[in-house]
């Protein structure tokens, strides 16, 4: 009979989990903009989301000591999140509940040009669950079968120096 160690399992379904979520994440929905903000303008970006889920935006801004006012709101005007971004990048979430665009509105606070640049886009953490619970599965194997390698080879090989 052919046995097939569970270490190789475990590799197996890391291996195969981590290449299915690749595959989701690079189809994901998402839009990106790159642009410089004079003080007190106004720059939006938008994305087209389906179903309910969870959303993110990325922010990356030229230097430190920025202000940047970030706003998610939907079509209908309803707020999803606002943030005040004063580092230099910048990664948040927000849910969504319906089909419907999503905007990002960013606003620049300080009293000098900033150079932007933003993503927004759908997260699709429900098509992703099944390949993260394989790699989880797996690296649980990964590290039970590496324990018990260990565990076996220090019980087997004790120490010979000690006097």
């Amino acid at each position: 009979m052919f046995g097939v160690p569970l270490f190789y399992i475990g590799i197996l379904l890391v291996i195969i989990g981590s290449i299915g979520a690749a595959i989701i994440l690079y189809d994901t929905t998402r839009n990106s903009d790159s642009f410089v903000l004079d003080d007190q303008y106004t720059k939006s970006i938008s994305v087209k989301v389906k179903g309910s889920g969870i959303g993110f935006y990325t922010i990356s801004l030229s230097n430190y000591q920025n202000d940047i006012l970030a706003k998610v709101t939907d079509s209908h005007g309803n707020s999803l999140d606002i943030r005040k971004i004063t580092n230099k990048v910048t990664v948040d979430y927000f849910r969504f509940n319906h089909d419907d665009q999503v905007t990002l509105e960013l606003t620049n606070l300080s009293d000098k040009p900033v150079q932007v640049s933003g993503t927004i886009g759908d997260t699709r953490v429900k098509e992703v669950t099944i390949p993260a619970i394989m790699m989880f599965t797996g690296a649980l194997i990964l590290v039970f079968e590496g324990y018990k390698k260990l565990k076996n080879y220090i019980t087997e090989h004790p120490d010979e120096n000690r006097s």
